[in-house]
């Protein structure tokens, strides 16, 4: 575990994966859960050696990031965005939700697991970490990477929680993307005023800026590459050659941008790159891209 500011803590798991937590003067919350139950009870009691604090909620910067068996295994309320998690609440509900008490009243109750607490929000949510000062933690709603995807944002501490929205030095995970709207998503990370530090879903703590840079350009070069791919006339089993060009693309922008901040012990996944590839492929098929 890693201190960003006074109340702010970030953990890499073993997969690369950036989690979060925010200390109240009242509670906890956590952003996101290491995907290996045993590793999330570990986590777990990481956070009871940092703060005898209760652990509030967990807030879920997208539901690929949840695992059923870690978050059961963990054992609190768990905040997802309606579109991944149930049906939309209807318009008359509150599309922000404050949570106040350890068991908050539910909005609109997930199924996913039977068992945990669960929320789910619209917009955006808020916990409250603290009363006397108020602190809040705020997760809220911008899709693109996938359609749930959100950003965690405590209040007043310049610092937020991107999950799969961004990362640096790693490539994203596209097999969910909508590209357009990441794209736009990614203009607005740079140009918000309300946090100078962000944690990528993956790779260095760095500036929004560096990280949505690096983001669109992958995002942009990986769509170039496939382009010249389907015009050359070659198939989806040709992809592969496009892994290695894309690992070396990821080292390269790396190092141009921020060598020292380069995580060491960066594990660059040509799995995740591949799966990627072919997203694009098949929306370039499809005619979602042109």
């Amino acid at each position: 575990m890693k201190k960003i500011t006074r109340n702010v803590y970030y953990h890499t798991t073993t997969d690369g994966m950036n989690i979060g937590l925010v200390v109240g003067e009242d509670a906890v919350v956590c952003v996101d859960l290491p995907v290996n139950p045993d590793e999330a009870l570990a986590w777990k009691t990481q956070i009871a050696e940092l703060t005898d604090r209760p652990i509030r909620a967990v807030m879920f910067t997208s539901s690929d990031r949840l695992n059923s068996e870690a978050a059961e295994a963990f054992g609190v309320t768990i905040i997802g965005h309606t579109s991944a998690f149930a049906q939309p609440a209807p318009s008359s509900e509150v599309e922000v939700v404050t949570i106040v008490e350890p068991t908050p009243v539910v909005m609109t109750p997930l199924r996913l697991l039977p068992g945990v607490p669960q929320l789910t929000f619209d917009r955006a949510a808020s916990v409250v970490v603290s009363r006397e000062p108020l602190q809040l933690v705020d997760i809220v709603h911008y899709g693109g990477y996938a359609l749930d995807a959100s950003v965690v944002m405590p209040r007043g501490v310049g610092v937020a929680f991107a999950g799969g929205i961004a990362t640096m030095n790693q490539p994203p995970v596209l097999t969910q993307a909508d590209f357009a709207r990441w794209l736009e998503v990614l203009d607005m990370l740079k140009s918000q005023t309300d946090f100078t530090t962000l944690v990528p879903g993956c790779g260095p703590v760095t500036t929004p800026i560096e990280a949505a840079n690096f983001t669109r350009t992958y995002i942009e070069t990986a769509i170039a590459q496939v382009r010249d791919l389907i015009r050359a006339n070659q198939t989806r089993s040709d992809l592969t050659t496009l892994v290695p060009k894309l690992i070396e693309f990821c080292q390269t922008l790396g190092d141009e941008s921020r060598a020292t901040r380069r995580a060491a012990d960066a594990v660059l996944d040509p799995r995740v790159v591949r799966a990627g590839l072919e997203r694009i492929y098949d929306d370039f098929k499809a005619g979602v891209l042109r």
